[in-house]
């Protein structure tokens, strides 16, 4: 058996060698030692958010009986704060397993390749994959900044979110059971009725996510009863603070226009990418951005309940509310604009929402290509930095 002068010498080194380890990836994360390869910094942008920093959380606020308690627990009694920061993470390394399959599939192709023949099946397949990606990234974001909002009683406003999402969800898989299978599930009926009764006994206050006038009671309102991410959007966007305003602005135009991007119907417009690798990567990159964001969002959520004050303060300091400098635009960059006109940003302008548009001068004005020149104003993802 081990001496307690022993036992602190041991967990002093597991310490210090856990804080050593996370400093490290911090640093490389800021792109602080200078002989790291391109291949490292770009690796080093997306690990720890989407892997390293959430694990630990997870590990951090939870336990494996946690993990059984709250995946058998419909009526959400057990620990919904650290069931909530639980699910977040867990969102996030999903996010970080879509990216690194991207990163290793996707580098066996060249641009060429994924716009012609097979290669457009499997760039158009990343593309949703990323777009999609994206679009659950930016629902997270939104939602965990409308939880750190909440002052007081997050407790049972977490418990109240959970039983509507399950009321929701039971309801819909009876209802479809009962349509298209003409079967009745009695245990779902059941657990309806329970949740029911536990949402009478809770008091909460104008949650966030209820629609107006929407009765969990009543059959005909269980379907609407919260509201849209688009609404949750809408209430949320003027008062999120400037930096990270323009990333979120700027993530929904990215997936408003290619909502029929992730839809699997035939018929609509195609809006498939041309610089597969820098546009998917960028997708990725406001996916990371997001991220770090939202495990700030977590930690503020968690105040109190997690423990583990290193990896707290490692996600305090994450300055990741905009784009690597690589992938944003600053005035007198040299741009091609749609990849296919030299010209150099002259003014750029943010829109309420967050959104940059960026002004240009074309350099190298064509006669046969007469058509571009009127437009003078484009979103980032027209614009491709080239360097002078």
């Amino acid at each position: 058996m081990l001496d307690l002068g022993t036992k602190w010498r041991r967990n002093a080194m597991l310490k210090n060698d856990f804080v050593r380890r996370l400093r490290e990836v911090f640093q490389r994360f800021l792109g602080l030692k200078n002989k790291e390869t391109e291949a490292e910094i770009k690796g080093s942008f997306f690990r720890p958010i989407l892997f390293l920093f959430p694990n630990i959380l997870k590990e951090s606020i939870s336990s494996d009986d946690d993990i059984n308690d709250w995946q058998k627990d419909y009526l959400s009694k057990n620990k919904n704060i650290e069931k909530y920061l639980f699910d977040g993470c867990e969102a996030l390394q999903i996010i970080g397993i879509s990216y690194s399959k991207y990163k290793r599939e996707l580098a066996r192709y060249s641009d060429g390749e994924l716009n012609q023949k097979t290669g457009k099946i499997v760039g158009r397949n990343f593309e949703i994959e990323a777009r999609l990606a994206l679009r659950r990234t930016l629902e997270l974001f939104v939602e965990s900044w409308h939880f750190k909002e909440i002052k007081s009683d997050k407790e049972k406003m977490l418990r109240h979110f959970f039983l509507v999402k399950n009321l929701k969800a039971f309801y819909s898989r009876k209802n479809n059971a009962e349509k298209f299978c003409d079967m009745k599930l009695e245990f779902d009926t059941n657990v309806i009725s329970e949740i029911r009764t536990e949402l009478c006994d809770l008091n909460v206050q104008n949650p966030f996510y209820l629609a107006n006038g929407k009765d969990f009671n009543k059959d005909g309102e269980v379907k609407d009863l919260t509201k849209s991410f688009y609404k949750l959007f809408e209430e949320a966007i003027p008062q999120i603070a400037a930096a990270p305003h323009v990333i979120v602005g700027e993530s929904y135009q990215l997936y408003a226009e290619t909502s029929e991007v992730i839809h699997g119907y035939s018929g609509g417009p195609n809006f498939n990418l041309q610089n597969y690798h820098q546009e998917i990567l960028a997708i990725y990159t406001r996916a990371a951005v997001l991220a770090s964001n939202i495990l700030k969002h977590l930690v503020i959520i968690g105040e109190g309940i997690i423990k583990n004050n290193d990896i707290r303060e490692a996600i305090d300091g994450l300055r990741t509310d905009s784009l690597p400098q690589n992938l944003s635009l600053g005035v007198g960059d040299k741009v091609m604009v749609l990849k296919q006109v030299r010209a150099e940003v002259t003014e750029i302008s943010v829109s309420k929402c967050g959104c940059k548009k960026y002004k240009v001068k074309y350099d190298d004005k064509r006669g046969d290509w007469n058509w571009s020149f009127g437009r003078e104003w484009f979103l980032l993802k027209d614009l491709t930095k080239v360097s002078d």
